[in-house]
């Protein structure tokens, strides 16, 4: 009897704990979601983007074709080799830039998506390469970040009401030449960081979680 009842609370724990990954994914998506909504409200869409990176165990041949008859389904456009572990497939409106390569142990992956498409928010950009993650994958991140044109405001005063919109805490933040620069966290613990610059095109906003993965 007491065996039984083990196997049932440990059933039961599994499919809790399950159900915690899963709303941890979800809750990430959604809270992202929601910044980079109360953002596009307030600025010009320039782009948006996605990183995911992971190591397996898996061949670089066999990851490569895998990661390639999965891209190409979903992005329609030019297919080029970069070199022997490395290829990117581009459109008008969205790249996609694939680095597979090794160590001793493991083979890693870095896949990078930039979209220039308003209609598409950086959780869709995730939902393409998350068609890739499976059971074999280890250390997985995803990085996701939204970059818009701003009108002529006060930095200070954009960065005081995005950090009062969406709640964040911890909130640290640092001047520099064309701008600010800052982090903080959500509600639900997740990590991001903004910035405010200023190039001779105009102010433009940009918001990444857990970083910034672009350059700007």
């Amino acid at each position: 009897m007491n065996i039984r009842l083990s196997i049932i609370a440990f059933i039961l724990l599994s499919f809790l704990n399950i159900g915690a990954i899963s709303k941890n994914m979800s809750d990430t998506d959604n809270s992202f979601s929601i910044i980079e909504n109360n953002i596009s409200c307030v600025s010009e869409f320039e782009e948006n983007g996605v990183k995911f990176q992971y190591k397996t165990k898996e061949t670089i041949e066999i990851e490569r074709f895998r990661i390639k008859e999965c891209l190409t389904k979903d992005i329609k456009g030019l297919y080029k080799e970069l070199g022997e572990n490395e290829f990117e497939i581009i459109n008008e409106d969205l790249s996609a830039s694939v680095k597979l390569w090794s160590d001793t142990q493991y083979n890693f992956v870095e896949i990078i998506l930039i979209n220039k498409d308003s209609k598409y928010s950086a959780t869709d950009l995730k939902n393409i390469v998350h068609k890739l993650d499976d059971h074999k994958l280890k250390d997985i991140q995803y990085f996701l970040y939204y970059e818009g044109k701003i009108g002529d405001i006060d930095n200070e005063n954009l960065i005081t009401k995005f950090i009062s919109e969406n709640n964040l805490q911890d909130i640290k933040t640092t001047n520099i030449n064309n701008g600010y620069v800052g982090t903080g966290y959500l509600n639900n613990k997740d990590r991001i960081n903004f910035a405010q610059v200023k190039y001779n095109t105009g102010s433009h906003i940009i918001i990444g979680t857990p970083i910034i993965f672009a350059t700007y």
